[in-house]
């Protein structure tokens, strides 16, 4: 119950005062409905709905008191009641013909008296849940089973949702099952289009607007995802995605590679210990010409001068992705790990990558006696774990009719996402909250051998999920120079990824809506027809931006550009490498000027008339597992 406080804090009154009289102190007024008068009115199904007041009423007063009245047409319609006193402060109205789920009607109160003597009159609002034909039916659905099947005890679904589909002040179990493809539960919720994703409308007085919530848990109640909102606003089936955690178990094991094997020692009992010196660039594979300056001489002995810089030699077979480099140091039993003096430091190596002396990259070495050693140097954070982001962008549209793909000349791609501590391979800085391509150190690079992949590794802090996309920005400045200068009703991110649609309607809302590969343009379009697009064109509304196009109808000619939402990693502590994703189209397709003509000539640049799309949410973009 203290997580529901937290949760869903505001518990108001589904009611609204919109009309009051008063005659006399004697009289309660409903301008305050807590504490004065009325309590609350709560829908009940498609005909009854329930009046709750503060006070113990006199049964005889409800007779005839009430009235029910739809003002939403004309002429005013007025329902015939039975009225029922079911308990000393409520009342429950039975109406002849059913309510419209989602309508407001009014109720008018006629002095109604209390036992102590004061009148409640007055009109307040309701709106309308309806019985069975106003129940969807939702699914809530892991799409990543290897997670959810890591969790050996199952998984259950914790949801504000009470057995009989209407809202819950408490947290109702759901078991999800596994169908081989997906993870789901299933539950029946109200119709309530009063209900918004938008927190702050919660405290609305006049209606309860909180969403549904809902988060899965273990067999031991142990959180394995985030909390997830959703709504019901008509009837019809309803699908919630969810992203699940790993396992506190994974989590805390993470799989570690076996390092090379120690060198050969072909002189023993020289007083000199062979060391391998492996630098672990297998997640990144960031290298191009690594080297060591090392601390000791050619002869092993110790110099705090660093006289010896040896490159390093990329390693092939399974240790393919280390670098590294065999060296002797003098046997010294005094030369410990946390040495302090000239006589006690261990022996120290430093990475240098081309040219550049990276001091946050270095170990320590200790030779008490002979034995032949491996040391590993591992890149970026090694408390943290390497994730790799892959895009393919070779077919994404840069212009309407699509003879020119991929990126223009002059720029790159750029990785955003909602992390605030991140760094790279060399243990750069690479903090970001979707700020659009404005931080170089998430600058992607195209992959050798793979025209049009775009790869980029950084280290994150695990146990969570991150949300992240990808923009297209000036490979030498990034995109802070276009984002100041263009403005939108969203992020104002001018080249950020986004899907191919075949209809110009919300993906997530309309099942139907196919997306389109632009790698290979078919796709599967409303009533199963299997249409070709390679030939067609992205849309662009009026003229350049203008109203979306009032039919949407799929015709193998044009395709509609929508949003992407926020691709999300699951990072637990091992290496995770995403899927290729393939990027359909960019946000710039349809405006009349490149990024590098807005820079140039300082335009300032509204985003939203040329954004067709605005509010048309695709769903997760074609992807694949090989660059």
């Amino acid at each position: 119950m203290m997580l529901l406080r937290v949760l869903f804090a505001a518990t108001v009154a589904a009611c609204v005062v919109v009309g009051c009289e008063c005659s006399s102190s004697d009289e309660l007024a409903i301008d305050d409905l807590v504490g004065d008068g009325f309590s609350a009115v709560v829908p009940v199904d498609e005909r009854t709905v329930k009046i709750r007041f503060v006070e113990d009423l006199d049964d005889g007063s409800v007779v005839g008191a009430f009235s029910i009245i739809d003002f939403t047409v004309v002429p005013p319609r007025d329902f015939v009641i039975d009225v029922d006193v079911t308990a000393p402060r409520e009342v429950t109205l039975t109406v002849d013909e059913a309510f419209a789920a989602g309508t407001r009607y009014t109720i008018d109160d006629d002095s109604v008296k209390t036992v102590a003597g004061r009148v409640v009159k007055g009109t307040l609002n309701f709106t309308a849940v309806g019985g069975a034909s106003s129940t969807a039916t939702v699914r809530v659905v892991i799409g990543d089973v290897a997670t959810a099947r890591r969790h050996p005890g199952g998984l259950q679904v914790m949801a504000t949702v009470a057995a009989d589909g209407t809202f819950s002040e408490r947290l109702e179990a759901y078991p999800m099952v596994d169908d081989g493809a997906v993870f789901v539960a299933t539950m029946p919720v109200a119709v309530d289009p009063s209900r918004t994703l938008d927190s702050s409308d919660d405290t609305d007085s006049s209606v309860d607007r909180r969403a549904y919530g809902l988060l899965v848990v273990d067999d031991s109640g142990r959180l394995a995802s985030a909390l997830t909102s959703f709504v019901v606003p008509a009837a019809g089936d309803v699908e919630v995605a969810v992203t699940v955690l790993p396992p506190q178990s994974i989590i805390d094991e993470p799989v570690v590679a076996p390092l090379p094997a120690p060198p050969d020692d072909a002189a023993p009992a020289d007083g000199v210990k062979q060391v391998r010196i492996v630098v672990d660039d297998r997640a990144a594979r960031e290298l191009t010409s690594p080297a060591l300056k090392l601390s000791f001489a050619a002869d092993g002995s110790f110099d705090s001068s660093f006289p010896q810089t040896l490159n390093l030699t990329a390693m092939t077979g399974d240790d393919a992705g280390y670098w590294q480099v065999v060296v002797g140091i003098k046997v010294d039993a005094a030369r410990v790990a946390d040495g302090s003096t000239a006589a006690t430091f261990p022996y120290f190596a430093t990475l240098v990558e081309g040219g550049l002396q990276i001091e946050a990259l270095s170990l320590a070495v200790t030779a008490p006696d002979e034995t032949p050693q491996t040391v590993r140097l591992s890149l970026g954070n090694p408390a943290w774990t390497p994730v790799t982001f892959r895009v393919d962008v070779s077919r994404a549209w840069l212009n309407p009719t699509g003879s020119q793909r991929g990126v223009r000349a002059g720029e790159a791609v750029y990785l955003t996402g909602e992390w605030q501590s991140a760094v790279d391979a060399l243990g750069n800085n690479c903090g970001d909250a979707f700020s659009g391509g404005e931080q170089p150190c998430l600058k992607m690079r195209e992959l050798a051998g793979h025209a049009g992949v775009w790869t980029r590794t950084i280290w994150l802090p695990p146990g969570r999920p991150y949300g992240w996309k990808v923009v297209r920005c000036d490979a030498s400045t990034g995109c802070g120079p276009l984002n100041r200068l263009v403005s939108s009703a969203g992020r104002a991110f001018a080249t950020v990824m986004k899907n191919l649609a075949t209809d110009n309607v919300d993906a997530f809302a309309d099942a139907a809506v196919g997306l389109v590969d632009p790698i290979n343009p078919t796709t599967t379009a409303a009533a199963g027809r299997t249409i070709d697009f390679s030939g067609a064109g992205v849309y662009v509304g009026d003229a350049i931006g203008g109203e979306p196009d009032p039919n949407g109808t799929p015709d193998g000619l044009r395709m509609f550009k929508q949003e992407v939402p926020d691709l999300v990693a699951v990072v637990a502590l091992n290496p995770i490498v995403t899927r290729v994703i393939h990027v359909g189209t960019w946000r710039d397709v349809n405006l009349s000027n490149t990024p590098q003509e807005i820079i140039a000539g300082s335009l300032s640049v509204a985003l939203t008339p040329a954004d067709y799309d605005d509010g048309f949410i695709g769903r997760f973009p074609p992807s694949r597992e090989e660059p």
